[in-house]
């Protein structure tokens, strides 16, 4: 028998995205799967809407925005399928988008996760991203960001999924803790490759499946906080001491680069990123919670992890340049 899908779909005030968005994820051509959207709290009446016209779904109502990692978990909790597939509101997805990402999943037991090829929603022969990937001081990049796509339908092994779409295996979900809800949001895809790679588990993303995104690359002060923060707390929650130590001085490089990148961005900038390292401290005693959490799920070594991730980093997309 097919194995049930659990879609999940954050909302927070998307009114503008609800109709393209779900009207396509219900014509999918794989049938055993259930849509649970989550509100986050909106003020635009898009809950009301949706309950209106898409009376079909599963509504789980948070009375706060919990961020689009939290509003998985929320999600989670009634979600019934083998697979959950988390999806963002600004999508359409293609009527083949399951099929091929639930078949692979289902032949490849050492696959934790796969994901779709996301296509840019305006310019449709253009990519988003086919996967994720990720440097090894937990900077994320989408892979072949604004190329032109090739058509090709060959799985390709990546580093990591991108949180726009992804299916991932419940039971490793919910193993991990379920999505990273204390990250809030940024780095919430990263974090979930990361915790797969330090399980073992393989990453494949699926050219055959396709999802349109209304993708912006763009920074704020409150997104630097929250990259920087997620990804530092990342790094000392799942990486060894003697890992961290040898690594230091890429990692004092990348502190620098991302001070430059502040200072020439503006006071603002210049206090996300030192509230982003005044955070940790802050919040040491959990950041030790959830190493002993995550370091319980540990099945490779820090080198085996590293040799899944990139050595590399994306220039054009660390400055916000596309």
């Amino acid at each position: 028998m097919a194995k049930k899908v659990s879609v999940i779909l954050v909302n927070y005030n998307g009114m503008s995205h609800l109709d393209a968005c779900i009207s396509s994820v219900l014509k999918q051509s794989y049938t055993n799967f259930e849509v649970i959207f989550v509100d986050n709290n909106s003020s635009d009446g898009s809950l009301d809407y949706a309950r209106s016209k898409f009376s079909n779904l599963i509504f789980v109502v948070n009375d706060k925005n919990l961020g689009y990692a939290g509003g998985i978990n929320a999600g989670l909790a009634y979600a019934t399928g083998e697979y959950i597939a988390p999806l963002n509101i600004d999508t359409e997805v293609a009527p083949n988008w399951l099929d091929a990402m639930v078949a692979f999943l289902d032949e490849n037991p050492q696959v934790g996760a796969v994901m779709p090829k996301v296509l840019l929603f305006d310019d449709r022969t253009k990519i988003n991203a086919l996967g994720l990937n990720i440097h090894i001081t937990g900077l994320g990049f989408c892979r072949s960001l604004g190329k032109g796509d090739t058509n090709s339908v060959i799985p390709e092994r990546v580093p990591g999924v991108s949180g726009c779409s992804y299916l991932i295996r419940r039971q490793l979900l919910e193993q991990m803790g379920g999505a990273p809800g204390w990250c809030f949001m940024g780095n919430d895809d990263v974090i979930v490759s990361w915790l797969l790679r330090l399980m073992g588990y393989e990453i494949y993303c699926l050219p055959e499946s396709i999802v349109f995104h209304k993708y912006s690359l763009k920074m704020d002060p409150e997104k630097l906080f929250r990259l920087e923060k997620n990804r530092q707390t990342l790094l000392l929650s799942t990486l060894k001491p003697l890992t961290l130590l040898a690594c230091l001085p890429i990692l004092l490089a990348i502190e620098f680069l991302t001070v430059v990148y502040s200072l020439a961005k503006g006071r603002s900038y210049i206090r996300a990123k030192f509230d982003a390292l005044a955070s940790l401290w802050r919040e040491r005693s959990d950041i030790k919670q959830r190493r002993d959490q995550y370091q319980s799920l540990r099945k490779v070594s820090d080198l085996t992890l590293f040799r899944r991730l990139n050595w590399n980093l994306d220039w054009t997309q660390l400055w916000g340049i596309r």
